[in-house]
């Protein structure tokens, strides 16, 4: 789920911008690289930070920055600024959000059972593409030019929530499996 936010972008976002904002073709390109670029961010920020915090932490982090962006843009929609940079605004900072997950929960995955890198490799990759085919057909079924921005923000909010709900998840697990420090002798 973590890149769920990102297949509903690339399979709603131009039905929303054609529909709803009448963007023409060569700024659809550009806002869509909006996505890519805050990921790009994100990225350089997990570079700096992930050697300081814990996996869990970088994860849930970049969880919230993505959930933060989209609960905002939504905010924004419904407060009545619609406009396209609402929209592609919000979408900056789920990029940012994955941009800080993606390598701390790709290393998580991958460093359970080192011996076991090369399967837990294809099938994390296996099921991110089989949840981003989901995400995409669920995007096709649910949008309509009345509902586009809203259906679209929403997706994209529900796939970061269940992100951060599974990495909260992670961290508790994580706080099972690590013994609490003795007080005395």
């Amino acid at each position: 789920m973590r890149s769920g936010g990102f297949y509903a972008f690339l399979a709603g976002a131009p039905l929303v911008a054609v529909t709803l904002f009448d963007v023409p073709p060569a700024l659809l390109g550009v806002y869509i690289g909006s996505i890519t670029l805050g990921f790009l961010f994100g990225s350089f920020l997990s570079g700096r930070f992930a050697a300081r915090y814990a996996l869990v932490t970088m994860m849930i982090g970049g969880r919230i920055v993505a959930c933060f962006g989209l609960i905002l843009g939504l905010s924004v929609l419904a407060a009545g600024f619609v406009h396209e940079l609402t929209l592609f605004g919000a979408c900056v900072c789920l990029g940012i959000g994955n941009g800080i997950t993606m390598p701390s929960s790709s290393s998580g995955a991958l460093s359970v059972q080192p011996d076991l890198a090369g399967s837990a490799s294809g099938l994390s990759g296996a099921l991110t593409v089989a949840g981003g085919a989901a995400i995409s057909a669920a995007i096709g079924a649910i949008l309509t030019t009345e509902n586009a921005a809203y259906g679209l923000l929403g997706m994209m909010l529900l796939s970061s929530a269940l992100s951060l709900a599974a990495a909260l998840y992670a961290l508790w697990l994580d706080r099972q499996e690590t013994p609490p420090a003795s007080s005395g002798p």
